[in-house]
């Protein structure tokens, strides 16, 4: 018996992987949103493509290469071949030909401006009018392992069911596409204008599954179904009024409630209600700690005997640094499990994550505007996208251009049967308006003074404020004394260096009793902070910076702020008094900040410019009447941000909202390729670098040698890309990660 033909340098047959693939692209497809007839016109395509994606790997030289007999096999592509041997197999569709051709690589490069990596080399492609010298050498190669190639194409067939193929004379024929279809060129002979829309999304639509159902299958996953979001227990009581009314609500909408009111379950039982058939669901927020947060309480919950709302089989976490968000979270589940078993599966988890796996997914804007963009492996939200469910929670938040991106996004999603719903406790009224200008005249659900149960949490008053003239540090001595009064007080500071300086002070009245939380600190430590911050008491006194606006449920007796924009200062407020079950809290915020950049200042860098927010909102806030309410710091920011965007940001927000290849997406629809840019434009928008300590590279290098690469990763740092100017000196960049001589401590995180 001859050798076995491989598909796997891991010993796994040609025809065993094409089986696994087949399992996994069949579930797939009985998953897909779509009508029933585009789904059977699809599913031929989609398992046509499955069946023959691999079967150029016969190839002599290409099996040596998965026996290790040959480094590699030159540069020379099995998808060509497995396209010609389609190419003379009857069902042989543009689409499914392009998918097996383009399954590994993209079409080929036009030649124009800088070369593209990743494409397929255009003298590899079986044109029948120009068979290449490197072609004829590849077809014969594959003609040589005919003997074993009939062997698996027989189980082939079975798998697949189509035993009429059996008989089929075993050849490879030329290239059953026409020239267009390779062509990226925006001429009149490119794919764009030469090809019809429908014809390019199909095309586009078969190949992120194929390509899915090839990875899915070398995992041995088969996903599962998706399921009725209905069935998931979202209140633990009964509901408030605006909470009915948003689980009654049709389409898209925005939802404006306070914190702490129940917003978040309002959210869901909308989403509960506008799931279609085999809909997904993602859930948006801007930063990472509170999508983390978000994955806990709808996926793996805080307990065994505390689930989450969906599941953790329903749910997946989506952002930039989600495995080490994975790791860390698991480290909580299986105490018995390995360090390196524990990596792996996060791993695991966070590629589903990115395949068409989870009917949930939690993530950040900048992945829904990443595939929108068409940036690497976009084919997949043609699959996912349609008449799904899109959450995005706290909007607010996200800078004008992002804003804007995320609107022209809605309104494209709109016209695929997607709805969307816009979610924050302070919405400024003109962004609401920017939203029923882009999407129509929404409805907007808020709590009704009017109804008893959304009475109690507009008229909860959780603080009272009081201004202070000066800088924190003027007042340092006053803020000792309070917290020698209070049980827990929190400190929130714009900048590390100051919540350093702060923290150094309390350290000398406190002792341990005194925290400190900040973004200089490494995830490891980080991670350890607020964990301790959550399921212990509180400390006597947390000083912290803005990190702590996102995720944390904590609630601390008292607070002392710098000054910041209104819906900065009411997300600390929210850790302060969180529930409203004590009487008003006391919020002591200072008119000045001790570090002299102004960080969320748009005007012309003085906070004491009346055209600052930070301005507005400290003489907003000083009118309101104490204790202060909820209605009351809604108009406060109504008032804040009443002119809505001006100048650079509004020409941020207009670029985002007229993007051309949002704006133009079925023009400019390309199928088999992806838009290389997009990755450093949405993926690096943080303008931070990850670097190490010089003290922890010992620890650091000591988890790489047990390959244990995401808890080496937790001992870095980021610091702003502006910093490296003036911390060159320090910096040593021959190494990567970089070296950073500065001191670091666990209590203090990295002092620059």
């Amino acid at each position: 018996m001859s050798e076995v033909l491989l598909a796997k340098s891991t010993g796994e047959s040609l025809a065993t992987h094409t089986a696994w693939c087949l399992k996994a692209g069949r579930a797939l497809l009985a998953g897909l949103p779509l009508p029933d007839d585009e789904k059977r016109a699809l599913t031929r395509d989609v398992l046509f493509g499955i069946a023959l994606h691999d079967v150029g790997k016969a190839a002599l030289g290409f099996q040596q290469v998965l026996r290790g007999e040959r480094k590699d096999w030159g540069g020379r592509r099995h998808e060509a071949l497995s396209a010609a041997f389609a190419s003379r197999l009857p069902g042989a569709s543009p689409a499914a030909l392009l998918a097996i051709l383009t399954h590994h690589r993209t079409i080929p490069d036009d030649g124009l401006g800088a070369p593209r990596f990743g494409c397929l080399p255009p003298e590899q492609i079986p044109w029948a009018d120009d068979l290449t010298p490197v072609w004829l050498e590849m077809a014969e190669e594959w003609r040589s392992n005919l003997g074993r190639f009939s062997d698996e194409w027989r189980k082939i067939c079975k798998a697949w069911g189509r035993g009429d193929l059996l008989d089929l004379e075993l050849e490879l024929a030329p290239l059953a596409l026409d020239r267009p279809w390779l062509n990226r060129t925006r001429g009149k002979r490119g794919q764009c204008a030469a090809v019809e829309f429908a014809q390019r999304r199909r095309a586009a639509l078969a190949r992120g599954l194929v390509i899915a159902s090839d990875h899915l299958g070398s995992a041995h996953r088969v996903p599962p179904t998706i399921p009725d979001l209905k069935r998931a227990s979202v209140l633990q009581g009964e509901p408030r009024e605006f909470q009915t009314a948003a689980a009654t609500t049709t389409g898209s909408a925005i939802i404006r409630a306070p914190t702490g009111s129940g917003k978040t379950e309002a959210a869901l039982l909308w989403a509960q209600r506008n799931q279609s058939g085999n809909g997904r669901l993602f859930y948006v927020l801007p930063y990472t700690a509170s999508i983390n947060a978000m994955y806990r309480r709808l996926g793996q919950g805080t307990s065994p005997d505390r689930p989450g709302v969906f599941g953790a089989d329903n749910v997946g976490l989506l952002h930039s640094r989600a495995t080490a968000a994975l790791y860390a979270l698991l480290e909580g589940v299986n105490d018995d499990c390995s360090c390196l078993d524990r990596q792996e599966n996060a791993k695991a988890l966070g590629d589903l994550a990115r395949e068409i796996w989870f009917p949930v997914r939690v993530c950040t804007p900048h992945q829904i505007i990443r595939y929108i963009l068409r940036g690497k492996g976009w084919e997949s939200m043609l699959a996912e996208f349609p008449n799904a469910c899109f959450i995005f929670d706290e909007v607010h938040a996200y800078d004008p251009r992002v804003v804007g991106l995320t609107l022209a996004t809605a309104r494209l999603l709109a016209t695929w049967g997607a709805r969307c719903l816009f979610l924050s406790a302070t919405l400024p009224r003109f962004l609401e308006d920017l939203i029923r200008n882009v999407l129509g005249d929404l409805p907007v659900i808020v709590p009704d003074k009017g109804k008893m149960r959304d009475r109690e949490i507009l008229c909860r008053k959780r603080h009272t404020i009081s201004m202070r003239d000066g800088t924190l540090m003027d007042h340092i001595d006053e803020v000792i004394q309070s917290a020698r009064l209070a049980a827990s007080t929190l400190v929130v500071c714009n900048h590390v260096r100051t919540a350093q300086t702060v923290y150094a002070q309390m350290r000398s009245a406190f002792g341990p009793e005194a925290r400190l939380l900040h973004g200089r600190f490494n995830q490891e430590d980080r991670n350890e902070i607020e964990k301790k911050l959550v399921e212990e008491p509180l400390p006597r006194v947390l000083i912290a910076t803005q990190v702590v606006e996102v995720s944390l449920d904590v609630d601390f007796d008292q607070g002392f702020l710098e000054p910041a924009p209104i819906d900065a200062l009411v997300q600390r407020m929210g850790r302060i008094n969180r529930q409203g079950a004590r009487a008003p809290a006391p919020v002591i915020i200072f008119t000045g900040q001790v570090n002299s950049y102004h960080l969320y200042c748009e005007c012309s860098g003085s906070r004491h410019d009346p055209a600052c927010r930070v301005s507005r909102s400290l003489h907003e806030l000083s009118r309101r009447a104490n204790p202060v309410g909820e209605a009351d710091l809604v108009r406060a920011a109504d008032r804040v941000y009443a002119s809505g965007y001006s100048g650079d940001e509004d020409r941020a927000f207009r670029e985002g909202l007229e993007h051309p290849d949002i704006v133009a997406f079925e023009q400019r629809l390309l199928a088999g390729a992806h838009q290389d840019w997009v990755e450093q434009v949405i993926e690096s928008t943080d303008g931070t670098v990850e670097v190490l300590p010089a003290c922890l590279r010992e620890a650091y290098e000591s988890r790489k040698r047990k390959g244990l690469w995401i808890k080496a990763n937790a001992l870095l740092v980021g610091i702003r890309v502006q910093s490296l100017a003036w911390l060159r000196p320090k910096l040593t960049t021959k190494d990567d990660p970089w070296i950073l001589d500065c001191p670091y401590t666990s209590q203090q995180g990295l002092e620059l």
